[in-house]
């Protein structure tokens, strides 16, 4: 058994558009930021002089999204009212690889990994497909963590992410009421006419938020999620492929505004905070295209709002295999995948929201809690690691040209991990991510503040999460992992 596909999943990468940079007649998108809210009337009328006009806003952060001319961005970056203005950012989501399942279990694998589930947990019943979650085995410690607590409806993980399935047989039960869509008609520059602006659209039509939400929450009619009764909730902002930055930050404020506790974001993408360099066809002389400022500043805002409002942001360290406390590896990378000899990338760049201060950001492991190959990682910059799954036998036996001979042998069963699918009521396949791992510190998060009621801060489930719930790390380790592996029993004993 085994089929492969490729899928648009785990991370995003934040570009902007360099085509039409710097030609004054063509219009683009750009981003907006205010130096406050009481700048919005003076902005607006000193909008009104120009060509340009907003296209969407978020206003709770002063963040607008204009389309007008690169002559309209000159002017706009000259207004009293404003903080900072650039090139608005497009958040790609990338290939990875994505196997599917048959729901097959071998005899020789029924047994494995099975345990005695249902002793002192409170589980009614052994899920079909808990012999092959090792990935939940390790953080839930065989189950043992289930036998502590299991979540309830009182605690919310809010998913921004491309959708639920809502009528999954593991992810129906704990999906609430108040899921919101915020991709508008006609989706990302028109280009997706199937979308229709719907405000209640949440229906994943991707598969990568159904996966992130049955590792929160999977309810254990196929498979177990680590807070099998926990809340969840969709918030959409992605459709089939790309998405604004605006419409993440419009998310994450409408998830901060429900009460959500939890923000679960299996997603990112580069700003830049040097310049980028565009080369001019005409004249053939490097012209400075900008930065992601704009982005950045409206990034830590919708943060410090969803903070302020009692939200929890849990996020993916990213796959690009990157020292993010090096810069020098960062711009090397961002230049060899993003530029060519027309595109240059110089100075410093960051991943958002990974390297937000008041974030919680994951890096991934995959069997015997060694990184994966692809998690990003950094000295000061991880604070948790956790199963993601890993692609190191994959890779290699794939530059074998043995592929064939992984995926018949089961192989992908002990290195991806296995969730959701919004293809089926019943579906689910295997994927591998900082976005897989992710949602289980989220789901661990949702579980501490529910344990207390909701009558926790934060910062106290921060310190809670990170000094209680790890098999903790010392040293060169800690570049890697952070304070340690995510261990949902010591976190709720």
């Amino acid at each position: 058994m085994r089929i492969l596909v490729s899928m648009i999943a785990t991370l995003a990468i934040a570009l902007f558009s360099f085509t039409t940079f710097g030609q004054a007649e063509t219009e683009d998108t750009y981003s907006v930021v205010l130096k406050n809210n009481g700048k919005v009337e003076q902005f607006k009328e000193d909008l009104a002089l120009t060509d340009a006009e907003i296209v969407y806003e978020v206003p709770e952060i002063g963040f607008y999204q204009v389309k007008g001319s690169f002559e309209d961005l000159n002017q706009i970056q000259g207004l009293n009212s404003v903080q900072a203005a650039t090139p608005s950012l497009t958040w790609n989501l990338p290939e990875s690889e994505r196997i599917e399942f048959n729901g097959e279990l071998s005899g020789d694998l029924e047994g494995d990994l099975s345990g005695d589930l249902l002793d002192e947990t409170g589980l009614e019943q052994t899920p079909q497909f808990w012999p092959i979650q090792w990935d939940m085995h390790r953080i839930t410690q065989d189950g043992a963590s289930y036998a502590e607590h299991t979540g309830s409806h009182d605690t919310v993980v809010a998913v921004i992410d491309t959708g639920i399935n809502p009528d999954h047989i593991d992810l129906a039960p704990n999906l609430l009421p108040g899921s919101k869509n915020f991709v508008p008609e006609g989706g990302f520059q028109g280009q997706e006419p199937n979308e229709t602006g719907d405000p209640n659209d949440f229906i994943d039509k991707h598969g990568h938020g159904s996966h992130v939400s049955g590792s929160i929450a999977g309810a254990g009619n196929g498979m177990l999620g680590v807070a099998p009764d926990l809340g969840i909730r969709a918030y959409r902002v992605f459709g089939t492929g790309s998405a604004e930055s605006a419409w993440i930050y419009k998310a994450m404020i409408a998830a901060a505004d429900d009460g959500s506790d939890v923000l679960s974001m299996s997603l990112g993408g580069w700003d830049m905070f040097g310049q980028t360099f565009v080369k001019n066809p005409e004249t053939g002389k490097w012209e400075n295209a900008g930065n992601d400022v704009a982005d950045f500043i409206a990034y830590k805002r919708a943060a410090q709002y969803a903070a302020d409002k009692g939200s929890m942001i849990v996020v993916a360290a990213g796959n690009d295999a990157l020292n993010l406390s090096n810069n020098n590896q960062v711009m090397e990378y961002l230049n060899e995948a993003y530029g060519d000899e027309n595109v240059q990338f110089r100075g410093t760049a960051k991943t958002v929201p990974a390297q937000l201060s008041n974030v919680i950001n994951v890096s991934a492991t995959g069997p015997e809690d060694v990184l994966a190959v692809y998690s990003n990682y950094g000295a000061g910059q991880i604070d948790i690691a956790t199963v993601g799954g890993d692609t190191r036998l994959y890779d290699q036996y794939a530059a074998e040209g043995r592929l064939d001979e992984y995926l018949d042998n089961l192989m992908h069963y002990w290195e991806f991990n296995l969730s959701a699918d919004s293809a089926s009521n019943t579906g689910y396949y295997f994927s591998v991510g900082t976005s897989m791992a992710t949602p289980k510190v989220s789901a661990v998060a949702g579980l501490i503040i529910d344990q207390h009621n909701g009558n926790i801060k934060p910062s106290q489930v921060k310190h809670a999460l990170l000094k209680d719930g790890v098999d903790k790390v010392k040293g060169q380790e800690r570049k890697k992992f952070g304070n340690g592996h995510l261990n949902a029993v010591k976190a709720l004993q």
